[in-house]
C-alpha cells in the first residue's frame, strides 16, 4: 500500500497544535485592531463602547472562517481520502445508499464499477512508497477526468478504487466511461525522471440485475473485477478461446 489509510472519526477533536496556531491568530487580529482602528475611531471621537462593538464585530469577521475551517477539517478527513482528495469508502457507500433508494423509488438502474491498477505494485516496491504516492495522485486525476461530474469516484484501497454511475442503464454505459479511463491510464507516467506504466482491470454490476442491496452489488463489482485480472493473467500464459473467457454473473470487461 502506497500510504497508511487514516481512519477520522467525526467526533475527532481539534489538535492542540491547531488550537495553539487560533489562538495565535486570535491575539495577532486583535493586536492590529488595538493599532490601527482603535487610533482612528479614538480621534474621531467615537466613545469606547462604539470603539469595543467595532473591534468584537471585525475579530468575529476575522477569526470565524479560521474557526470554521478548523471545525470542519475533521469532517472532511472523514470522508475523503488524505492522500488524493477523493471521497473514501465511507463516502461511497453513503452515496450507494442514496442511489438505491432513487432507484427504487425511480425504478431504474444504476452502475457500480471496480477499478484495481495493474502493475502499481512493482511500481511502489522498486522505487518506493513516495514515487508510489504520486503516481497514484496522477492515475486518480486521469481517473476522474473520465467521469462526469454527477457520478462519485473513490479510493476503496491501497490501488484500488470505485465508481457509481447514477444514470448507466446498459453494459455499453458502463463500458464507455472504463475505456475511456483505460485510454487515460495507458500514457506513461512521468515522476522524477522515470517513465512508468499502468495497467487497469475493471468490473462492473448492474442494480437491479446483478444485486438488489449496495453488499450484493459491490460484492459483484469486485468479484467482476478480479476475474478480469485473472483472465489477463491466463491469457499471458497460454491462449485461451475467446469464447471461453466470457464470465457468468456481473459482468467482467477486459480491456
Amino acid at each position: 500500500m502506497a500510504s497508511q489509510e487514516r481512519e477520522v472519526s467525526l467526533n475527532q477533536h481539534i489538535p492542540m497544535r491547531h488550537f495553539l496556531i487560533l489562538l495565535g491568530l486570535i491575539a495577532l487580529a486583535e493586536m492590529l485592531l488595538m493599532l490601527t482602528v482603535d487610533p482612528m475611531m479614538e480621534a474621531q471621537g467615537y466613545p469606547i463602547w462604539i470603539r469595543a462593538m467595532a473591534d468584537a464585530a471585525l475579530l468575529a469577521l476575522i477569526c470565524v472562517p479560521f474557526m470554521l475551517n478548523f471545525q470542519l477539517r475533521p469532517m472532511q478527513m472523514a470522508y475523503h481520502d488524505p492522500l488524493t482528495g477523493m471521497p473514501n469508502r465511507q463516502l461511497f457507500n453513503d452515496r450507494l445508499q442514496q442511489a438505491l433508494v432513487v432507484a427504487k423509488r425511480e425504478q431504474s438502474s444504476f452502475a457500480v464499477v471496480f477499478l484495481d491498477l495493474d502493475s502499481f505494485k512493482p511500481i511502489n516496491d522498486r522505487f518506493g512508497h513516495r514515487i508510489g504516492d504520486v503516481v497514484l495522485k496522477l492515475a486518480a486525476v486521469r481517473i476522474e477526468s473520465g467521469i462526469r461530474a454527477s457520478d462519485t469516484v473513490a479510493r476503496i484501497g491501497g490501488d484500488e478504487f470505485a465508481i457509481l454511475l447514477t444514470d448507466a442503464e446498459s453494459t455499453a454505459d458502463a463500458e464507455r466511461v472504463i475505456r475511456k479511463i483505460t485510454v487515460a491510464l495507458s500514457r506513461p507516467f512521468e515522476v522524477r525522471g522515470h517513465t512508468l506504466e499502468l495497467g487497469v482491470s475493471a468490473g462492473f454490476a448492474f442494480y437491479p440485475a446483478d444485486g438488489v442491496n449496495g453488499m450484493e452489488l459491490v460484492d459483484a463489482a469486485d468479484d467482476a473485477m478480479y476475474r478480469n485480472k485473472g483472465l489477463k493473467k491466463s491469457r499471458a500464459a497460454v491462449a485461451v478461446p475467446q469464447s471461453s473467457l466470457r464470465p457468468s454473473g456481473a459482468d467482467s470487461v477486459q480491456l
